[in-house]
């Protein structure tokens, strides 16, 4: 009787894959809409309802936690990686937000290689949210994320440099700068997540 009582501890490797694969997409998205020269608000539209869908998933989560006795890891761990995820999400669809409110109607310098490269930290992500249940080749996935963040680290750096140097109108300066600042701050929360994934597989070996 008491083992129909207990929900699955699966589910909670379900809701993991299912945050991951709307935040691949979402990653997906941005590149596209980075690329594009006009503002796709289609994208945007989408953008938006994958974020929405990722906080559905959390707050799932954060309800099993209340019914259920027996967790696959621990439960700070499990509410830990949630919001992680949920974090990359949000910042997905911010950068979605301001870079129409911004209007940037131009191309901005390492702009391309830091979504090149969240879109890679993700992929990375994916594939280690989903052999999380397995444990099979989570370190050098989340390894590849950690390796990443010092790339765009210095990817960053030069192009505010150049960007300080040789941008001449204020207004355009300060919103290239945010979009930059915004870029790298997604690019530290991806390495947040790989982060949380490495913690659950080291207190689980």
């Amino acid at each position: 009787m008491i083992k129909f009582l207990i929900p699955k501890e699966e589910k909670y490797f379900e809701h993991f894959d299912e945050m991951i694969d709307n935040t691949f997409e979402m990653a997906k998205l941005i590149k596209q809409l980075f690329q594009n020269s006009t503002f796709d608000f289609e994208l945007q539209n989408k953008i938006f309802s994958l974020e929405k869908r990722c906080d559905e998933i959390s707050d799932k989560i954060l309800k099993r936690l209340n019914k259920t006795f027996i967790t696959p890891f621990d439960r700070e761990d499990i509410i830990n990686l949630s919001h992680r995820i949920e974090s990359i999400s949000d910042s997905l669809k911010a950068l979605a937000s301001r870079f129409e409110v911004l209007n940037i109607d131009r191309k901005i310098e390492g702009v391309q290689k830091l979504t090149d490269i969240i879109y890679i930290q993700i992929k990375n992500l994916h594939e280690a949210v989903y052999e999380l249940k397995h444990r099979n080749n989570t370190v050098n996935l989340c390894k590849t994320v950690q390796d990443l963040e010092s790339e765009a680290d210095m990817v960053y750096k030069e192009s505010t440099k150049n960007l300080f140097a040789n941008e001449k109108d204020p207004i355009t300066l300060i919103k290239n700068k945010e979009i930059l600042d915004m870029l790298e701050k997604t690019v530290d929360k991806s390495q947040l997540v790989a982060n949380a994934i490495l913690t659950i597989y080291v207190k689980n070996s």
